[in-house]
């Protein structure tokens, strides 16, 4: 029989304040969970027992908590391996008590509880560029900014209207298809196709790997477009313009997806045809995997799925959202098909 030092377990690590009680909390933890999604902020959600009411007396949370976390893995892939997965940290955003019995739920965010998740605000943003107004939100938000898209869209104006800072430049990033989340203390602007092109983290094989659970989607809802036309009127000539954007990899038959929206330049409505295009598609092919716990697993990264038949092929993690409780550790993905183009 396998010594307790030597079987499989995950643990969490927790420091509150500054203060490490990851074994305060070990013998009252029901539940954990760290949800990792792209387009929103990352956030944990703590359960414990409170038999002795002590998160309701003199341990209760206050706003501006400070909690930091991480998932620690020991023999989980083999004797002696011990692993990690940082979190980052969190702010504590709400707390509820329930019971009989009494339980005592923590839930912690990804970003403070300041100006750019709550303070609306009107500006009017002259000859900018959206780096810069990441840049200056991320500032004023405490954050630093890890831009990681290869366009930097210029504006002539752009214009805040009553919006928050963080509403305001995911309305911005996605008109540009470009994706936001707030993350262990950074901002992140990324490229969702600059993403897909990275290689896959893991493999996952039907009937051979550990996928407890799975899902996969398809709907006439979500039509494949073959092709997306932008028509929009040339400022200086006033006469109508219309370019096509039809990626190689694109279905060969379907619907022609058709806008109209200003722009500047043909290359700019081609880029903004392309942009729709991908927005519009990437909504065809969706899945979810449940995994025995598995710390590589982020938003963001890509992986491949086999054994599904016509399922298979590279996906992208949308949301990855980590658990902890009594019967161990598990990570679920929400998952979709990379576009390739």
């Amino acid at each position: 029989m396998a010594q307790m030092q030597d079987a499989r377990r995950a643990m969490l690590v927790l420091t509150y304040n500054g203060k490490d009680i990851s074994s305060d909390i070990a013998k009252s933890l029901l539940n954990f969970t760290y949800t990792d999604e792209t387009g929103l902020l990352d956030d944990l959600d703590i359960t414990l027992e409170d038999r002795e009411r002590k998160w309701q007396g003199s341990w209760t949370p206050a706003a501006g908590d400070r909690i930091k976390a991480e998932i620690r893995t020991i023999n989980w892939i083999g004797p002696g391996e011990i692993k990690s997965l940082p979190l980052g940290s969190f702010e504590v955003d709400s707390v509820n008590v329930n019971g009989p019995p009494d339980t005592v739920t923590i839930r912690a965010v990804s970003l403070p509880n300041g100006s750019a998740k709550l303070e609306k605000r009107s500006r009017s943003w002259e000859k900018t560029t959206l780096k810069t107004v990441a840049t200056e939100i991320a500032k004023r938000a405490g954050l630093s900014l890890l831009y990681e898209a290869s366009d930097n869209p210029s504006y002539d104006q752009l214009q805040q209207t009553e919006q928050s800072d963080l509403g305001f430049l995911q309305d911005a990033a996605t008109r540009e298809g470009i994706a936001l989340k707030v993350s262990g203390s950074k901002l992140v602007l990324f490229s969702e196709y600059t993403y897909e092109q990275k290689a896959a983290v893991a493999t996952f094989t039907r009937g051979t790997d550990d996928v407890t659970c799975y899902g996969f989607t398809w709907s006439t809802n979500n039509a494949a477009y073959r092709a997306c036309t932008v028509s929009y009127t040339n400022v200086k000539t006033k006469k109508a313009v219309s370019v096509t954007y039809t990626p190689t990899a694109a279905p060969k038959t379907g619907p022609v997806l058709k806008l109209n929206e200003q722009a500047d330049t043909q290359a700019a409505a081609l880029r903004l045809a392309r942009i729709r295009l991908r927005e519009k598609n990437k909504e065809v092919g969706k899945g979810s995997l449940q995994l025995m716990g598995d710390i590589r697993m982020a938003a963001g990264l890509t992986i491949n799925v086999k054994g599904w038949g016509k399922y298979d092929g590279k996906y992208i993690i949308v949301s990855a959202r980590h658990a902890i409780d009594g019967s161990g550790y598990k990570t679920d993905l929400d998952i979709r098909k990379v576009l390739g183009w």
